[in-house]
């Protein structure tokens, strides 16, 4: 199916019943992490990370887009937000952090389940499942939403990365972003999330293990080099067109978590990629909150329409009786 064929797609069928998918959606919400990701993982169901972050943006977007006019952003972070729209994981959850800008969960798993329902039968999903989970809906109707870190935790065992990015983003997107719209001091807290302590300087062995990682170097080729000076390594290296030097500069600091970082536990999953090829999951979910405000607004404006109305008849009302008493007057 395209993206227009699933946001065309209203209702669904459990068993004969017909049911509209966004109450279906909404319904889902209660069901805790910990239960979808149990879910998934018995159906061998793994996402990419990049859904993740298309989500958490969507979530934030609202607050952002009216970055210019709120006290709460100073002027050098009003600059940085220009970069929003590509940010990686890591930006979009300390940018939160640092201004207390809440991750909604109840929205962040209405996103995560349109997406799921809309594309059941390309991930395998059978409709009657779903009645398995309304089930679970009765279970925590009234339990306590779990908060975003929370969810996330359960959440990282059923992401992967995609060979070729980082933090939700394609690798060389997430070098620029991080490159124009970070401090260092933000690089070097990315670092830790990977297990990368970023040294000031790095020393000749750091080097040389830098460009056996980068060229796939033998251990021959390493024993040749680790008898070459610094400046000679440099040259090599950059003869060889790796970024790299002894000097760190934010670029190269960025590059040293590429390399150095610690991988994911979770599995590439080629067959999850091939579903979501191609589909702007961003884009979808910016139309869907469009649609939602646009939906809101309708309603509202119905509502101010029948107080109105409602007004009017009871001012009509008013006057009739006053009119009457004073004819009878």
């Amino acid at each position: 199916m395209t993206k227009e064929l699933f946001k065309q797609e209203e209702y669904i069928y459990l068993y004969s019943k017909k049911v509209k998918i966004d109450r279906l959606i909404d319904s889902f919400v209660v069901i805790p992490a910990v239960e979808i990701v149990k879910y998934l993982k018995n159906k061998e169901l793994f996402l990419p990370n990049y859904i993740h972050k298309a989500i958490i943006r969507k979530n934030i977007a609202p607050i952002i887009a009216s970055a210019d006019y709120e006290d709460r952003f100073s002027d050098e972070m009003k600059h940085r937000l220009k970069w929003f729209d590509q940010f990686t994981i890591f930006q979009l959850e300390r940018l939160a952090e640092s201004y207390r800008i809440e991750i909604n969960v109840a929205e962040y798993k209405r996103d995560f389940w349109d997406i799921i329902i809309r594309h059941r039968a390309d991930l395998g999903i059978n409709n009657l499942e779903f009645v398995k989970l309304q089930n679970l809906t009765m279970k925590y109707q009234k339990s306590t939403q779990e908060t975003y870190q929370e969810l996330k935790d359960q959440f990282l065992t059923i992401f992967f990365e995609p060979k070729g990015y980082f933090e939700g983003c394609r690798q060389e997107e997430a070098a620029e972003v991080l490159l124009n719209s970070t401090t260092l001091s933000d690089i070097r807290e990315l670092g830790k999330k990977y297990d990368v302590e970023i040294p000031r300087r790095i020393n000749k062995k750091q080097l040389i293990d830098i460009l056996a990682l980068k060229l796939d170097l033998s251990e021959t080729e390493q024993e040749e080099l680790g008898k070459q000076s610094i400046l000679e390594l440099e040259r090599y290296a950059k003869d060889r067109k790796v970024n790299v030097s002894i000097e760190l500069k934010k670029a190269d600091m960025i590059e040293y978590i590429f390399i150095k970082r610690r991988q994911s536990r979770v599995p590439l999953h080629e067959d999850s990629l091939k579903i979501f090829e191609g589909m702007n999951i961003e884009e979808y979910l910016y139309q869907a909150k469009f649609e939602e405000i646009a939906h809101k607004y309708n309603l509202q404006r119905k509502k101010r329409k029948r107080v109105l109305r409602n007004v009017a008849i009871v001012l009509i009302l008013i006057a009739t009786a006053v009119v009457f008493v004073l004819l009878n007057v």
